[in-house]
């Protein structure tokens, strides 16, 4: 039996999974950023490890657990004392600081030379601005601090105390060269980051620990079970879902949207990274790399639309409601326009101060054909994505999408926008995933 732990932003989940791909236990455990005032974007750290607590307690259904894989977000900063608290709250990449301390390392390293270390495409949502920002506002903090990590890695260590994080994950710092998968010793130079301050850098699959003795009491897991680095959480999804080889390319349908293309390191050089705003990081499959590129508008803009639009119902009757425009949902393209930059705008404008429009709007519209026009937004800027990759020279001979919001009419939607085949992955379990 083995337990995959996802650290995200809006919650923890975990599922226990036999040798035979079946799902047997799930739970998730919600919570939200602790203060969002003035574009800061802060997760508490305690109460993302006790949500992680709670998920493998509840998951685990007292089966004998042999692995807990660690997957999360990217791009955050959990600042940590020796004992393994955390000092201040978690900072996440789209948190508004370190944006000038970004420009000035541009400015100091020089971009090309940051992409070639790097392999990330310039922009302010990485892990070595806000290390920067606290150094320069936060003194007493970045020296009162033993380690600067990851959420995953965060959990990693209160699992286990060994503070690990894969290459992906340090990938996203902007600190890790792709080269060498090491800390690079030229930036972590320029930045008068201390590479003490760092975790070890290790492959994703990794056995890095043991369960805390302790952390198993309380959690009713074995003593014995093996702690593993898991990887950047969108990679787990292409890896779920069967994406492992070079060409082929998951879709993951969530909050925000984004392609994960597999592919060689050569396929994507630092001028085209440059240029189309995609980035590269090492995959979970040694040798292999993968794309970073992604739409901060998808999921979040029919829990927009059900907020704003669909407030009269009754919970019980949205469901309902969905499945209705759903089969009336005429096959032919609405007659509006939506730009879903309803959160900014990502690949491949990498613009936070984009808004979002909804054009060609009459008295004759109806609420399903906004609700369409979502959908249809949301995939016209993933075509956008896709014909950067194809610009870069990649062109993914399938993709598959996963999501919790997918529905045949989104998939047929997604085919006709992006004009290629379409999969989807086969789910092994009919639990209902419990939250607390």
């Amino acid at each position: 039996m083995y337990i995959g732990l996802d650290i995200g932003t809006s919650g923890t989940k975990a599922a226990l999974i036999d040798d035979r791909g079946r799902i047997l236990g799930m739970h998730q455990v919600n919570y939200g950023f602790s203060n969002t005032a003035g574009g800061y974007r802060e997760l508490d750290g305690a109460q993302v490890w006790a949500a992680a607590k709670t998920c493998l307690r509840e998951a685990a259904c007292g089966k004998a657990v042999e692995t807990i894989t660690v997957s999360s977000l990217g791009e955050a900063i959990v600042m940590i004392d020796e004992n393994g608290r955390p000092i201040a709250p978690g900072i996440a990449g789209t948190d508004v600081r370190g944006a000038a301390e970004m420009e000035e390392l541009e400015n100091l390293a020089g971009i090309r030379t940051l992409t070639d270390i790097t392999g990330q495409n310039m922009s302010s949502i990485y892990s070595v601005n806000k290390m920067l920002w606290i150094k320069k506002h936060q003194r007493e903090l970045y020296d009162r601090s033993w380690k600067i990590l990851n959420f995953q890695d965060y959990i990693i260590y209160n699992l286990c105390h060994e503070a690990v994080m894969d290459y992906s994950i340090a990938c996203r710092t902007l600190l890790f060269d792709i080269n060498t998968n090491d800390w690079s010793d030229h930036l972590l130079s320029l930045t008068g980051i201390d590479r003490d301050k760092l975790p070890q850098v290790c492959p994703a699959g990794t056995i890095v620990g043991v369960l805390e003795k302790a952390v198993a009491e309380e959690t009713g897991l074995p003593e014995n079970v093996k702690i593993v680095a898991g990887t950047h959480d969108h990679i787990c999804n292409a890896i779920g879902s069967g994406v492992f080889e070079t060409g082929s390319c998951a879709d993951t349908v969530g909050t925000t949207e984004g392609l994960t293309a597999v592919l060689e390191r050569w396929q994507l050089s630092s001028k085209h990274i440059e240029d189309c705003q995609i980035s590269c990081e090492p995959f979970a499959v040694p040798g292999l790399f993968n794309t970073v590129a992604w739409n901060n508008t998808s999921g979040v803009l029919l829990k927009w639309f059900v907020n704003e639009m669909v407030r009269e119902e009754k919970p019980e009757e949205i469901i309902q409601t969905f499945a209705k425009m759903n089969e009336q949902m005429r096959a032919e393209p609405t007659d509006l326009l939506v730009l879903p930059h309803f959160s900014g705008a990502a690949t491949p404008y990498m613009d936070s101060a984009s808004k979002g429009a909804i054009l060609g709007l009459t008295l004759d519209t109806k609420r399903e054909d906004i609700y369409k026009a979502l959908m249809e937004g949301a995939n016209y800027e993933l075509a956008l994505i896709l014909d950067e990759l194809r610009k870069a020279g990649l062109t993914p001979r399938r993709i598959v999408a996963t999501g919790g919001a997918l529905s045949p009419q989104l998939l047929q939607i997604k085919a006709d926008i992006l004009g290629i085949a379409v999969h989807t992955a086969v789910s092994y379990t009919h639990l209902t995933l419990p939250t607390t």
